[in-house]
């Protein structure tokens, strides 16, 4: 099993090759698209060392395969911060701890400007959506950030439907399974606002978004959660 395949399972309970995760890669790969990014990864919550680890990352496989398994403690530079206060956070970094590949940005590799949004579950953060630039003087903005909430929402319900379909599946001696956590109702209004803002500020990014969103269907009607 890869480190990507082990820190997705045992993290979020799903792998990369799985619809869940094929989507979860998708919504990477549309925010920095529409966003104008380099790069972009997904960090999932360690509560237990009280770090996100790099998952996932899009954009440069030499850049994947360095950061992978990285952590960043909560509260330290942008992604940290986003995942502490439950905000979308936008700016320089500066959190200078990870290794980056040295043939991208400065002397370092550290890029210019990055964009962190928490994945939740109701109030529990499982995560972080990143994408950073690294082309000098650029600076992501206000609009830049709320569709990185819209995204990072929608990671949400992914991972939360996908562990109610494993408890749905887990049979009544099994060991207990992922807990489906939130109010889904609060996060169908916040996609609801996210798609709408994105119609009037982005729409070209709305056609890979309904792309997703079809996925999603798919997946919960395939497996009897409609």
């Amino acid at each position: 099993m890869s480190s990507a395949e082990s820190i997705l399972q045992t993290y979020l309970g799903l792998l990369p090759a799985s619809p869940e995760g094929g989507i979860l890669r998708l919504l990477v790969e549309l925010g920095i698209q529409v966003v104008g990014a380099d790069e972009g990864s997904l960090l999932v919550l360690d509560e237990k060392s009280r770090s996100l680890l790099f998952a996932m990352t899009v954009g440069d496989r030499v850049s994947e395969k360095t950061l992978m398994g990285q952590r960043v403690p909560l509260g330290k530079g942008i992604t940290g911060l986003a995942a502490a206060t439950h905000e979308v956070q936008i700016g320089a970094p500066t959190y200078k701890d990870i290794r980056q590949t040295r043939r991208r940005g400065g002397p370092a590799g550290a890029p210019e400007a990055v964009i962190a949004a928490p994945m939740l579950i109701g109030d529990t953060l499982i995560g972080v959506i990143t994408c950073v630039s690294f082309r000098k003087g650029k600076r992501f903005g206000a609009d830049d950030a709320r569709l990185y909430a819209g995204l990072a929402s929608i990671a949400g319900v992914v991972v939360d439907q996908c562990r109610r379909l494993s408890a749905a599946g887990a049979g009544r001696g099994a060991r207990a399974p992922l807990k489906a956590l939130g109010e889904i109702g609060a996060i169908e209004r916040e996609i609801a606002g996210s798609i709408a803002r994105l119609s009037r500020k982005r729409p070209e990014a709305l056609r890979c978004v309904a792309q997703i969103l079809r996925s999603v269907e798919r997946i919960t009607l395939s497996s009897g959660g409609g």
